[in-house]
């Protein structure tokens, strides 16, 4: 079964555009719409794991009433086949479900696309001119060959599986409070309000800061490798000390860059537990 989902996709099939184009989105769909067969497949299972799992507090709470409105010797011969029903969903349903997510995106997806992705890319890189691998360090563009991959990919994943949960999940919740009171509601809007907004505060800083920190670590790398490939130049005519400061000088600077970026991700998640936490406070109070 396995092997079955790693056939999907060949990752070092001749691309017949080797040339990315300009722009984000068209760069992005440049890759995904090779792919675009198990992106479809992810986002339906993705939509049928968040359905499920929204039904899981549905099935508390009809359990807790049926407990406690039935008399507890009837209450099979009364309830069986809605026992029966929720116990099909959360022990055959949901797993298959999971199964199936779980197959699309760690089978299917993670490892080809990110080698497609990282083949390509080379095989466009590789017929760049002479002066062109003059100009850069050879680490540097071979970390970017194999960084690009990776990147597009599990940004993908991440937009699909988890920005598409929220949203099912959350607009589930928001339908069912607003049923038992349309006041409950209203904290899950404000809630999503709140979530925008963090996300048009952070996520562009998140993506400067992470670009920068890239350019870093590839200078890392490039330096690192320079200096190994050259090695015989460094052993016979440079200095110890000045070879040092040359990458203690890329390792410093890419420290810096990676402690700012690492600031914005916790203060982004003290935000959004700190959100989440007066969600939790003011339905309690909109319960009580």
């Amino acid at each position: 079964m396995f092997a079955l989902f790693e056939r999907l996709l060949h990752s070092t099939d001749t691309p017949r555009q080797p040339e990315p184009p300009p722009g984000l989105i068209a760069f992005y769909w440049h890759f995904a719409r090779q792919a675009k067969g198990l992106f479809i497949a992810l986002f339906a299972t993705g939509f049928l794991v968040a359905i499920l799992d929204s039904m899981i507090p549905v099935f508390m709470g009809r359990v807790v009433s049926l407990v406690s409105g039935s008399d507890p010797a009837r209450l099979w011969d009364e309830s069986w086949r809605t026992l029966l029903g929720m116990a099909g969903v959360l022990l055959i349903l949901r797993p298959l479900a999971l199964t199936s997510q779980n197959l699309i995106t760690h089978q299917a997806i993670s490892a080809n696309v990110s080698n497609m992705i990282r083949w390509q890319t080379h095989w466009h890189v590789a017929r760049q001119s002479w002066a062109f691998f003059q100009n850069d360090f050879a680490g540097r563009i071979a970390t970017r060959v194999l960084q690009t991959g990776p990147s597009v990919r599990e940004s993908l994943v991440a937009l699909i599986t988890g920005v598409w949960y929220i949203l099912v999940y959350g607009t589930s919740a928001l339908f069912l409070l607003a049923s038992a009171d349309r006041w409950l509601a209203l904290p899950i809007s404000i809630w999503f309000v709140g979530y925008l907004v963090l996300l048009r505060a952070f996520v562009p800083r998140m993506r400067d800061r992470s670009k920068v920190v890239s350019e870093a670590r590839s200078m890392l790398t490039g330096r690192v490798v320079d200096t190994y490939t050259n090695i015989l130049t460094v052993k016979l005519f440079a200095r110890a000390r000045n070879e040092d400061a040359y990458v203690r000088d890329a390792i410093d600077e890419h420290t810096a860059l990676f402690h700012s970026s690492l600031r914005l991700n916790t203060l982004f998640s003290f935000c959004l537990t700190t959100l989440n936490a007066m969600l939790v406070k003011t339905l309690g109070i909109k319960a009580d």
